[in-house]
């Protein structure tokens, strides 16, 4: 009588598996299908965005807008994670939203992609596929303004603005050193105090930092320092967050005494756009 055990050999012969077994066991079960998973990442003026379910394409911007493209035919990275095999391969597709037919974004030494021409929103659809004929899509939205492309236009892109914000109302910060986006200055000298825009806070109040674009930070850095009327030292402090972040409380940071403080902070914003320094006067009574 045959054996289950030399039935599984005679079967997995048959069929050119190999056959691992233990005296007197059972096959063991055939290996699983490779299942890693693939991320798709878009890097632009933007910053870096992991793509989404296409059914939900908004999702892939921390605030559910569209991505800023800054000009038309921007230039953009495409980031797979793992890196693709030569097996695989990679396409991209931007439908824009008044109705026209998708356009295909050649995808240059596999991660160079230019923005879409047309100004206006688009849907953009990456298809990741591999030899079994497995895919998978990921999905972003864009907004492609309505500003010439090259570096010149590029170059023009403004940094964030910030603000620390009190119970007596908001004040913005002069922008020092900074990258953002890859996009590097310097400035020199601190500006005269006398031209910042003052805060007003009682002592031992906590102030709060936010970007006027409304975007995200990751953490922040910063000095205080007295200017006049105060006895006190500088202190320094610094948070990172778990997750994003639109405002961050600058605790550590509150002026323990009357008087004028200087007040120097970094950003570090979200979607690897950069970090920037800014500096901010503070008046506590």
């Amino acid at each position: 009588m045959t054996t289950r055990a030399s039935l599984v050999i005679a079967l997995s012969m048959a069929i050119g598996m190999p056959v691992a077994m233990a005296a007197g066991e059972p096959a063991a079960d055939a290996a699983a299908p490779d299942d890693t998973t693939v991320s798709v990442a878009l890097r632009g003026p933007f910053g870096t965005v992991a793509g989404t379910d296409p059914e939900m394409p908004a999702t892939a911007a921390p605030d559910g807008r569209a991505l800023d493209t800054w000009q038309r035919e921007a230039t953009m990275e495409v980031v797979v994670e793992p890196p693709l095999d030569a097996t695989a391969s990679l396409t991209l597709q931007a439908t824009p939203f008044e109705g026209d037919a998708a356009v295909e974004l050649p995808v240059v030494e596999g991660r160079w992609v230019t923005a879409p021409e047309m100004p206006g929103e688009h849907l953009v659809l990456a298809t990741v596929m591999s030899d079994e004929g497995r895919h998978d899509e990921y999905a972003w939205l864009l907004e492609v303004p309505d500003r010439p492309a090259g570096i010149e236009t590029l170059l023009s892109m403004p940094p964030v603005e910030a603000g620390i914000t009190a119970a007596s109302g908001t004040a913005m910060g002069v922008r020092g050193h900074g990258c953002y986006v890859d996009m590097c200055q310097e400035v020199g000298f601190r500006p005269p105090a006398t031209t910042l825009e003052p805060l007003i806070v009682t002592v031992g109040e906590p102030v709060a930092l936010g970007l006027d674009d409304g975007s995200a930070m990751i953490g922040w850095e910063g000095r205080l320092e007295p200017r006049s009327g105060t006895g006190s030292e500088t202190r320094f402090a610094e948070a990172t967050f778990d997750k994003p972040a639109d405002r961050a409380v600058l605790t550590g940071l509150e002026p323990d005494e009357a008087g004028e403080w200087l007040l120097e902070l970094r950003a570090d914003y979200d979607r690897e756009r950069g970090w920037q320094w800014y500096l901010f006067r503070i008046v506590a009574e």
